[in-house]
């Protein structure tokens, strides 16, 4: 008799940590995949950013080199400061929002990485019913990457 009661017992808190386990998994996977969203978005915004950073750089150096080409190499040579483009604005303005989309996207990450990180300990711990516990924490996982984006 003893020895079907332990079973029984062994059994009942293998179910428990197996349910506990699949709550963990799907609110892994709801943190990673909002993780993955915001980083792609970060990235998207600083390729573009620094895109049209480039064709800004592009077209102003053309116009420069056309200009210097216009005016002949003794008028460059006699004053070759006139035919540097302006490109300092560009460069630092391109900079400055590359640092601002990463730090933005750094403490999006970390929200959602909190986020997914109380649910899972809810999961584990068991604190309340595990599937209440794990359609919060997805819900709370969705609505921090959505406010994130």
């Amino acid at each position: 008799m003893n020895f079907e009661k332990a079973v029984k017992e062994v059994q009942g808190k293998l179910e428990t940590v197996g349910e506990r386990s699949q709550d963990v998994a799907k609110v892994s996977l709801k943190t990673l995949k909002a993780a993955n969203q915001i980083v792609v978005t970060g990235v998207q915004d600083i390729v573009a950013v620094q895109t049209a950073a480039a064709k800004d750089l592009y077209t102003v150096g053309k116009q420069s080199f056309d200009k210097a080409v216009a005016a002949g190499l003794v008028a460059v040579v006699k004053a070759p400061v006139e035919y540097i483009p302006e490109s300092r604005e560009t460069i630092v303005g391109a900079f400055n929002d590359t640092v601002e989309t990463v730090t933005k996207t750094g403490e999006k990450l970390v929200k959602v990485a909190k986020s997914g990180y109380e649910g899972i300990a809810a999961s584990i711990q068991g604190k309340r019913t595990h599937k209440a516990a794990t359609k919060k924490a997805v819900r709370k996982v969705a609505a921090t990457a959505a406010a994130a984006a």
